[in-house]
């Protein structure tokens, strides 16, 4: 049986309440690798401190927010920064306190000096080399930076001239780790905005969590090589402008745009058949006598032609639209269109095809199947009214991940509307 690990014994509880951090000794030093659960930061303390590393038993650090848990006193401190307080924009916060009530619990709020665990953990700080995007605890520098004036430049030392640290405390009755506490902080950071519209806020860190679906790689060209000549008919301006904008958009709101392509040009239809009939009608030499039949007629034909919107954007786009490009895209990503995808938020989108679909069968049933997902999607991302159904589309980016994937089809519907309305 090999001996109990350095962590074992002195860190138990809090490996246990910190299972993303890995804990090493190394020359004299506990080393704590992946504090915020990123491989870009480590915090060094020397072993010789005792009583601190037997302190860190008391403390939680939570990747979805740069802070200090503090286990002992139902406490977290959100780090800040350094301020000076007679500046006109911190005056009032740098003191401020207030008491929120949150689902049958208090909490007591407020802006303070750090505490002495903070200021030690900052004081071990290293920042490692990573291919990571996002910094953990960017802000945590400036504390280690103020316990070593002495290495510091010139230039560090005159920033810190006249200010104070300060961070943002949330003590509560209770342990506050629960299900609430999201809800908590995004209440409490709706209400400092909304009461002062200079008020710093909480930072959510929300991690992709779709990293087991396969990324869309749309097809490159959809007739196989570009063609070597083109007549252009000019394009309505303002679907123009709406496409423009949609291919420069993160994927929930170029759905939305190319969506309102399809009402845009749904407004205006008027099927061919009626177009013929309304024409022939209008050639009769007769109607100049304004009989009664006649009206009666013109009437009957403007009502046939006065469809309801969601009609006339089912007719615009089977009237427009090839299911044959549109099959392209989809046969590029048949995976996914032939499976189930759950998205945060509670919407459920049913497969748009069966694994064994063909283009000839897809040209069979494409219409009205694709508009109805469209319509779902659309549904689920403007419309508050559907959370009573649970069938909200939640903006984060595992939602944008899996919307990503109707984007080259809808793209593709609404290019070809854009050519012919």
């Amino acid at each position: 049986m090999s001996d109990p690990s350095f962590s074992e014994v002195y860190l138990k509880k809090f490996t246990h309440h910190n299972p993303h951090c890995k804990i090493s000794v190394e020359e004299g030093c506990l080393v704590i690798g992946n504090p915020w659960g990123i491989d870009d930061a480590r915090i060094k303390i020397n072993t010789q401190d005792q009583e601190f590393i037997k302190d860190l038993n008391n403390i939680r650090l939570n990747p979805k927010f740069d802070a200090v848990f503090h286990d002992d006193t139902n406490t977290i401190e959100f780090i800040w920064s350094y301020l000076n307080p007679e500046q006109d924009e911190y005056k009032e916060i740098i003191d401020r306190k207030f008491l929120v009530h949150f689902s049958g619990e208090q909490h007591e709020c407020y802006f303070a000096a750090p505490t002495s665990r903070l200021f030690k953990i900052s004081n071990g700080f290293e920042r490692l080399h990573s291919d990571t995007l996002n910094k953990s605890v960017p802000q945590i520098k400036i504390f280690k930076d103020s316990q070593r004036l002495d290495k510091c430049s010139e230039n560090v030392k005159e920033y810190f001239k006249g200010k104070v640290p300060r961070n943002f405390f949330i003590k509560s009755n209770s342990t506050c780790y629960g299900e609430n506490l999201d809800a908590l902080v995004r209440h409490i950071n709706f209400l400092l905005s909304y009461y002062d519209r200079h008020s710093p806020t909480i930072a959510i860190h929300h991690f992709d969590d779709s990293t087991q679906l396969k990324d869309c790689n749309p097809i490159r060209q959809i007739e196989g090589t570009f063609p070597a000549a083109l007549s252009i008919q000019p394009v309505d301006d303002i679907v123009l402008k709406l496409m423009e904008v949609a291919k420069n958009s993160q994927s929930r709101f170029a759905f939305l745009y190319y969506y309102q392509i399809f009402e845009y040009a749904g407004y205006y239809y008027i099927d061919g058949s009626s177009k013929r009939a309304l024409r022939n009608y209008l050639k009769d030499p007769a109607l100049i006598n304004c009989e009664e039949g006649k009206i009666s007629e013109l009437f009957s034909l403007l009502s046939e032609s006065n469809q309801n919107d969601d009609v006339k954007m089912k007719n615009v786009i089977q009237e427009y639209c090839d299911p044959s490009v549109i099959w392209k895209e989809i046969e590029n990503d048949k995976d996914f269109f032939s499976t189930e995808h759950s998205f945060q938020g509670g919407f459920e989108l049913k497969p748009l095809i069966a694994m064994d679909t063909t283009e000839a069968t897809w040209k069979a049933m494409w219409m009205p199947k694709l508009y109805d997902h469209f319509t779902k999607i659309r549904n689920s991302l403007v419309h508050a009214r559907e959370r009573r159904e649970n069938k909200v589309i939640l903006p984060s980016k595992a939602n944008n991940k899996t919307l990503n994937h109707y984007i080259p089809i809808i793209r593709r519907v609404a290019e070809q509307i854009a050519l012919k309305v």
